[in-house]
């Protein structure tokens, strides 16, 4: 009569793979807040606040407004929507991007939250 196979050598190793999967999404790191491809601009707000009067700078002269973000939202902004201060919209087919800065109100102030590249110049 054959033994009976020992189940456990396989129990004891998916338990560990188990736990080793569980480990590297736990440490993984969170993706970046301010994200962009050749046609669009995705930011997150990834503080415990609602972010007020936001403020994105593309460029230096060319900006959008979101109302509000709250905590953990994604706003999606497309690149040709950045409008400069005589109406001349961004072109992502012939500009290249080098610099966002994204502002939110705190109290009677604006502070600088995210900055990729040239953030806005500082007159």
């Amino acid at each position: 009569m054959a033994p009976i196979p020992d189940p456990r050598p396989r129990t004891v190793l998916g338990c560990a793979l188990l736990v080793a999967l569980i480990l590297a999404s736990a440490c993984a790191q969170p993706p970046p807040a301010l994200r962009f491809d050749s046609s669009r601009l995705q930011i997150q707000n990834q503080t415990e606040r609602t972010w007020a009067e936001v403020e994105i700078w593309l460029n230096d002269h060319y900006r959008v407004q979101i109302p509000s973000l709250a905590p953990t939202q994604v706003a999606v902004v497309p690149l040709d929507v950045f409008v400069a201060g005589y109406g001349q919209r961004f072109n992502p087919k012939k500009q290249v991007v080098y610099g966002i800065e994204v502002s939110v109100r705190d109290g009677a102030a604006r502070v600088a939250v995210l900055v990729w590249g040239k953030g806005k110049k500082k007159y």
